[in-house]
């Protein structure tokens, strides 16, 4: 009977682990599909016209990310993240960029047909915005 109850238990833990994992959506590799940012000068630059790709990793509780623009290296971070049903934000711990005030980045998201959008917003303006098509 001990055994059982030990048995139980176990598979009971595990099951919880399990439920939890697939409720977090961005556990995973991650893919740029494109994508647009802000640059100094106010200038919307499309990633497309220069080149960029770039891959994410996304752990239960930490992300890590590196990026090249062409064929050559352009950024990289990694730190631990937080999200809720309509925000994810990173919190990079090391990173190849100088950090923006308080250091962590928010963005809105929406899963649409398996991509992960997301747009970044300062002062009412949107600086950012992505699409991720997680790696099968």
């Amino acid at each position: 009977m001990k055994l059982n109850l030990t048995l139980l238990t176990l598979v009971l833990a595990t099951a919880s682990i399990g439920a939890w994992a697939t409720n977090n959506p961005f556990i995973g590799t991650w893919q740029l599909v494109s994508g647009e940012y802000v640059n100094n000068e106010n200038e919307t630059i499309v990633y497309q016209s220069i080149g960029i790709r770039s891959q994410k990793v996304i752990g239960e509780k930490h992300f890590s990310f590196v990026t090249f623009s062409q064929d050559k290296f352009w950024a990289a971070g990694t730190g631990s993240y937080q999200f809720t049903n309509t925000t994810y934000s990173e919190k990079p711990s090391m990173a190849s960029y100088p950090l923006e005030g308080n250091g962590v980045y928010t963005f809105h998201y929406e899963m649409k047909n398996n991509q992960w959008h997301n747009s970044r917003w300062h002062d009412g303006k949107r600086v950012e915005y992505e699409i991720w098509q997680k790696v099968q």
